[in-house]
Formats: C-alpha cells, sequence, structure tokens
C-alpha cells in the first residue's frame, strides 16, 4: 500500500508522523512523507535505514516564518487592525503551494495521514481520491465538555462545549473560501460545514497521540473515533539528531563530570533575547547551586561547553538520550519535548508561549510534576520560584510516577500503524 503523510510546523509537529512513516516502511507499504524544507534533513536522517520512505519537501520553511516580522512582531501588535491582518496573512501563507505539492504527493495514495496542522487541505485531498483519512492529534483540539478551554480552569460541561463550539465556528469562517477553492479544483462540491463534522460524516480517524490519562474524561467522551494511542516516537536513529552526546564527547564529559544538570530549552519559539535569558538561568542556577545545560533550539546562541563550568550551551538535542541525564526540565510546552520529559520522569517547568503549550503546563501541574508559567514573565524570581516546586521531593515522585504510567512508544506507534492499516483494509470510509 502507499501513504501519503504531509506534515509541516517544527519538529515537533514532524517527528511523530515520521516515526509512524518509519514503522509503516517496517511493514512493507511505499511511504511519502512531506516536511517543512528546513526541516528536510532531519527528516531524511531520521529515515536513513528505512528504504521506501520517500522524504520531499511540503509547505514553507516554518523556522523562516517563525523568525519573520509576521509572527516576532505584526502578530502581536496591540492594534488590533494589524493583528487581525497579520493573522489572516499566517492563515494563507503557503497555502496555494500546499495544496500543489499535496496533490501531486498523493497520487496513487491508498490512505492519507497528517498532523495537527493542514487538515483542512489533505482532508479535501483524501475526498477526491475515494482514501481513508487520518490525522495524528498532539493535544486536544475537538469539542468536549470535559477540558475547558482556558488552560487549568474548571467550568461546566456545557460551557465547555459552547465555547469549543465558538472556536470552531470562528476556524470555518476564517478557511471556508481557501477551502472551497481547493474543493472546486479537486471537482469536489463547496463544503457547508466546519472540519470536525466532515471528517465524522466521512468516516476519518483522529487519533490521539498522547496519554489520555493527561485530560481525565476525553477518553470516555470521544471513544473509537478519537482513539488514545500515547505518544510517538522515533527509534534509535542510525546518527546523533542534534548534539553528540556519546560517551567520551565534550557534551557527555560536561555532563558526567558532576550532578546531573538541570535541562533549559525553548525549541522552536522565537526567543526575543537569548542573551538575557541566558544571563538569568547563569545568575539564579549559580546562586542556587545548579548545574544548567542550555540548548539554543531555533534561537541564536554560541555554543559553549567548557570543563568545570556551571552552564553549558549546545545547538539542538535529541531529548530521549539527554533527558534520562537530566534532573529536570524548564522548556517551553511542545508536545515532543514535554513526551520526552514525561517518559525520562523529569520534574518540569512549562514556560509557555501559545498554542498547545499551556495545556500541557496545566496537566503537569494538575497532577504535581511540575509547574507552569508564561514565557515574558520569566526573570529571576520567577524561575527561583519554579525551581523551588521542580526539585521539591515530591514533585520528583509524582514525575517518576507519571513517567512509568505512560504508553511505551514502541505500543503508541504499532497501534497508530495498526489503525492506518484496517483504515484501507477496511475499505476506509
Amino acid at each position: 500500500m502507499k501513504f501519503v503523510l504531509p506534515f509541516t510546523g517544527s519538529r515537533g509537529d514532524v517527528q511523530p508522523g515520521l516515526a509512524l512513516a518509519i514503522e509503516l516502511d517496517r511493514r512493507g507499504h511505499s511511504v511519502v512523507f512531506g516536511a517543512p524544507p528546513n526541516l528536510v534533513r532531519f527528516a531524511t536522517a531520521a529515515t536513513t535505514s528505512s528504504t521506501s520512505v520517500s522524504v520531499v519537501p511540503f509547505g514553507p520553511d516554518t523556522k523562516a516564518l517563525l523568525e519573520s516580522d509576521l509572527v516576532r512582531r505584526r502578530i502581536k501588535a496591540k492594534n488590533p487592525r494589524t493583528r487581525f491582518a497579520a493573522l489572516a496573512e499566517l492563515a494563507n501563507f503557503g497555502w496555494d503551494d500546499m495544496t500543489s505539492q499535496l496533490s501531486a504527493m498523493a497520487v496513487g495514495a491508498d490512505a492519507a495521514v497528517t498532523g495537527t496542522l493542514g487538515q483542512e487541505m489533505t482532508f479535501n485531498v483524501a475526498e477526491a481520491l475515494a482514501i481513508p483519512f487520518l490525522a495524528l492529534h498532539y493535544c486536544p483540539i475537538r469539542g468536549n465538555g470535559a477540558m475547558s478551554v482556558v488552560p487549568g480552569r474548571k467550568l461546566p460541561s456545557g460551557v465547555n462545549r459552547a465555547t469549543w463550539r465558538l472556536l470552531e465556528s470562528m476556524r470555518w469562517r476564517s478557511m471556508r473560501e481557501r477551502e472551497n477553492s481547493q474543493r472546486r479544483s479537486l471537482g469536489l462540491p463547496d463544503a457547508e460545514s466546519a472540519l470536525p463534522k466532515r471528517i465524522s460524516n466521512y468516516g476519518g480517524l483522529e487519533l490521539q497521540a498522547y496519554d489520555g490519562a493527561l485530560f481525565p474524561g476525553l477518553e470516555h467522551e470521544w471513544g473509537s473515533s478519537r482513539p488514545f494511542v500515547g505518544f510517538l516516537e522515533l527509534p534509535s536513529a542510525p546518527q546523533p539528531l542534534g548534539a553528540d552526546l556519546s560517551t567520551g564527547s565534550a557534551l557527555r564529559e560536561w555532563i558526567d563530570e558532576g550532578p546531573p544538570p538541570l535541562y533549559f530549552g525553548f525549541g522552536s519559539m522565537p526567543v526575543k533575547d537569548p542573551v538575557a535569558l541566558v544571563r538569568t538561568i547563569d545568575e539564579v542556577c549559580t546562586s542556587g547551586g545548579h548545574r544548567a545545560l542550555v540548548s539554543s533550539g531555533w534561537s541564536s546562541m554560541s555554543e559553549r561547553i567548557e570543563p568545570g563550568s556551571a552552564v553549558s550551551l549546545v545547538g539542538a538535542v535529541d531529548h530521549a538520550t539527554v533527558f534520562p541525564l537530566c534532573r529536570a526540565a524548564v522548556h517551553h510546552g511542545g508536545a515532543g519535548t514535554t513526551a520526552a520529559g514525561i517518559r525520562a520522569g523529569l520534574p518540569t517547568m512549562i514556560c509557555w508561549f501559545s498554542a498547545d503549550q499551556p495545556f500541557w503546563g496545566a496537566a503537569l501541574g494538575r497532577i504535581g510534576a511540575g509547574t507552569s508559567m508564561k514565557f515574558s514573565r520569566l526573570d529571576n524570581d520567577t524561575l527561583e520560584a519554579g525551581l523551588r516546586v521542580l526539585l521539591a521531593p515530591e514533585t520528583a515522585v509524582r514525575a517518576h510516577e507519571l513517567g512509568l504510567s505512560m504508553t511505551p512508544p514502541s505500543d503508541a506507534v504499532r497501534v497508530s500503524a495498526d489503525l492506518v492499516e484496517r483504515a484501507v483494509t477496511s475499505n476506509g470510509p
């Protein structure tokens, strides 16, 4: 069978799809995987051992987009007109190119699987080809009564459902014109309802690629149409997907020369002043007698690994490898980074920017495995207060227990691949 997997976004958006692609390839299927141009090299390295995964560029360079004036300044403008215009521009960014690329990728496909981003265009292509549609969700994004759209708030189920419906309606109004233009080009009639309803009517499957225990009530409410499979992670790669952590490397020697460090990293999030951030981390950790490993992610920082130093700076790192070597983690709260921290049993402080990140912070706080705050509030005082929570014995115990309760990654990938195959063999929708 042939599967097309178009994924866009940051590394955290792409990596779970790659894990599924590798498993489908292992089972003898043909796989075309679409990745943003800036992540093609990463995706190719991750699939080196796979014989049938064809990695192709898909969509815009997401690193350049996150660093653009559109995202760093205009989308955060105080003027509502400027902000709304920027949001509209962002929603349209790369749409035409992606729809064209996707149509070419999907020729001869038996099913289409996508991530959280870009589901509308992938669903339309699947419908036009009359093939099964599946999506990986990295956090709750569909209407429900168990969870408030405001992280950490407990509201009546009726209020929760109403606010989720409002968000779906707003999304549909913003996407309607673009979607129907694509649908007409595919020979489909105009859509008259929001995507969640159309997916349900079509018989599409939305895999929840995280553990249901983090959001009580959802697993029971959603049932088999939105099955919880657990966090999807890459298998061991044949080469490092980040800084070298092998025995004898400079970074590994620095880690091993003292107590386990605290990890700091903000992934693809645009940190406005990296120098000030490192200064804050340095001052707080020096004062508290902690060692710190700072990963620059997509921010501009110079590497610094010096024997005997309290703080080391490196580029991107493989979280699954480095987290078990650390004592606690402070990061932005991306789903992939959060999953790796949970699996390693790390007490975690999430300093969130937007999107799903505050939901992960609220979930860890509810469980007692960490704490959270908005990144813009991070300073010496708030970091010191957060570290007091992270380094408390009871937080470590809860984080360890949470890690043990998670679905093993091999099971999550296996079940996901089973569901994808079953969607085709049962003749899909």
